[in-house]
């Protein structure tokens, strides 16, 4: 007899399948902390790049039926209607995939990745310092704020790149101008991470909305 599935399972099977997406992400990540020296030096996107070829290639994502997709577009009504230019539509960092063929259903579920540093420091080829209360406010505007208001899905969370210092360090600034801003409690708290690969998770609430944040120290 068909019907629908009962709500709590629906859930296990989302909440499954973002453990596994979170999984293959903790996977690339010891695999590039073990095979790539990352460094101030690299560019955001050039990191993501080694999360996204390691994760489309794992025989774990194809065993569990997850894709992946980067700097994925996300369309709105008014592009879709031509109001909106579709080279103008928002883009996220990742989409993890997986169909539920039985409930003729597709779930989904987004990172968009930062790149932070703790002391203000240069880059190699660029003359001037980069600011690092400039990529903590970043992260704030860029990221969090951008799940807060809807244009990034509810279904997803944020990861930082530590290309210099330490997470115990650099969580305080953010919440230092998360305070000065909202001058409420809406700030990042440790919380229990069964990952061992994601060393550092931390959460936030805004509203009714938690955000999940992953800290990612590459030099040791």
């Amino acid at each position: 007899m068909s019907g629908k599935l009962k709500s709590s399972i629906i859930q296990d099977f989302e909440s499954s399948f973002v453990q596994n997406c979170l999984i293959l992400w903790g996977e690339a990540f010891a695999f590039i902390k073990a095979n790539k020296t990352v460094t101030i030096d690299w560019e955001e996107e050039n990191i993501s790049a080694l999360f996204f070829d390691y994760i489309d290639k794992s025989e774990r994502a194809i065993n569990l039926h997850i894709n992946i997709f980067n700097e994925y577009r996300l369309l709105n009504d008014s592009i879709l209607s031509q109001e909106q230019s579709a080279k103008s539509a928002s883009r996220i960092d990742f989409r993890f995939t997986k169909d539920w063929t039985d409930q003729r259903k597709r779930i989904e579920y987004f990172i968009e990745a930062k790149n932070l540093i703790e002391n203000d420091c240069f880059k190699k080829g660029r003359k001037t310092k980069i600011l690092a209360d400039s990529l903590h406010k970043r992260y704030v505007e860029t990221g969090i704020d951008n799940f807060v208001s809807g244009k990034y899905p509810e279904k997803g969370c944020l990861v930082g790149y530590i290309l210099q210092g330490s997470p115990e360090n650099i969580v305080p600034m953010i919440n230092s101008y998360l305070m000065n801003r909202f001058n409420s409690g809406e700030i990042l708290l440790k919380v229990q991470n069964e990952n061992p690969n994601l060393d550092y998770c931390f959460r936030s609430i805004h509203g009714n909305l938690p955000i999940k944040h992953y800290f990612l120290v590459f030099q040791s």
